[in-house]
């Protein structure tokens, strides 16, 4: 008889160290191995009484390198802020100024808190510059990122591993602002002939990142002596912090896997499919230079202030995982992710 333990092992989209059963003549002989070869971690907790089961537990610790390429489609949370300098959007905030409200006695500048001075009721800073607002429904993004993971990882159970990484990013945000609404000085305001109606900006930026995830898998046998099927859940999020612009990006992710594990020449392949959960958060902002392009004339240079996140969350996903070695402690895991957004992540993975 077959046993149903839990254990798996992944980087976002859920790769798979799984355990095996070991054949019933062969039972008894592991469990005296193993006992004469306990690992220098002394993990997984509960490991003895799994290989008394009769299961062949994968390696303890692990460390793994992963590359993921993604496009992905973002929303705006809120109007995109903009601070055009010189330019056509530069001069729209020379309009007359906005009367003011009449003080309360005590406080001439703030009449409302007398603690706190009044912030300036116009939005212009002079003739050459002007703060505006595009409605969020305005605003189109799109994203690319290229990222090297680097993953340590550890079974503290059998049937469950945590695993923590650091990595780096390379993406661009490429944002479409229609200019044909804008929201000036509490007021919508219509451009003048002239000044084109899309605005797009390129952002290239590069990101530090960290994060944590833990994976919980099983097996079970649906008809006996058919070979059992493989489920794992995997829950991640990690934060990163770019360098080319004033962002942070927040992303978490879970995902759910089933599929099968066969013996192939030389180690074991595991195929797997399933559905991907991904929220990416970013808050977007810096400034940019339009000097020397065809947008010069627009304006000089533009600071930028958005909050974005992933237009899609809900994902479908096939993945490959390919162990071998002498005691199968080497690993190559390839994912394709499609369906509301194409990603690509492959991955060199060793226990020790």
């Amino acid at each position: 008889m077959k046993h149903s333990l839990l254990t798996g092992a992944a980087l976002f989209a859920g790769a798979l160290s799984p355990f095996t059963h070991a054949q019933d003549s062969d039972v008894l002989a592991q469990v005296e191995r193993e006992k004469n070869n306990i690992h220098w971690s002394g993990l997984p907790v509960f490991g003895d009484k799994a290989r008394e089961l009769g299961y062949d537990l994968p390696i303890p610790v692990g460390f793994g390198i992963y590359m993921n390429t993604q496009e992905v489609e973002y929303v705006a949370e809120n109007d995109f802020k903009l601070n055009a300098h010189g330019g056509a959007l530069g001069r729209l905030c020379n309009v007359p100024a906005v009367p003011e409200i009449p003080s309360r006695p005590g406080n001439p500048t703030n009449p409302t808190n007398p603690e706190r001075p009044s912030r300036p009721a116009a939005t212009s800073t002079g003739g050459n510059s002007c703060a505006m607002a595009i409605p969020a429904e305005n605003v189109g993004i799109t994203g690319k990122d290229d990222s090297i993971q680097l993953r340590l990882d550890a079974w503290v159970f059998p049937f469950m591993n945590v695993y923590g990484l650091a990595g780096y990013t390379r993406g661009t945000k490429d944002i479409t602002a229609d200019l044909s609404t804008i929201k000036l000085e509490n007021k919508t305001v219509t451009l003048p002939d002239g000044i084109p109606t899309t605005l797009p900006l390129h952002l290239e930026y590069e990101a530090y990142n960290l994060g944590i995830g833990t994976v919980l898998a099983g097996q079970f046998e649906v008809i006996d002596g058919m070979r059992p099927i493989i489920v794992t859940a995997v829950g991640a999020m990690t934060n990163s912090w770019t360098t080319t612009t004033d962002s942070t990006i927040r992303t978490s992710i879970g995902a759910l896997r089933i599929g099968q594990r066969y013996d192939v020449p030389y180690g074991k392949l595991t195929l797997l499919g399933g559905y991907t959960y991904q929220m990416i958060q970013q808050n977007v902002s810096g400034s940019i230079s339009l000097e020397g392009t065809p947008l010069s004339s627009v304006a000089e240079s533009i600071d930028f202030d958005v909050d974005l996140k992933s237009k899609e969350s809900s994902n479908m996903a096939i993945s490959a995982v390919y162990d071998f070695g002498d005691n199968n402690e080497w690993s190559l895991f390839a994912e394709y992710g499609f369906l509301n957004w194409n990603q690509f992540t492959f991955s060199l993975g060793r226990r020790f």
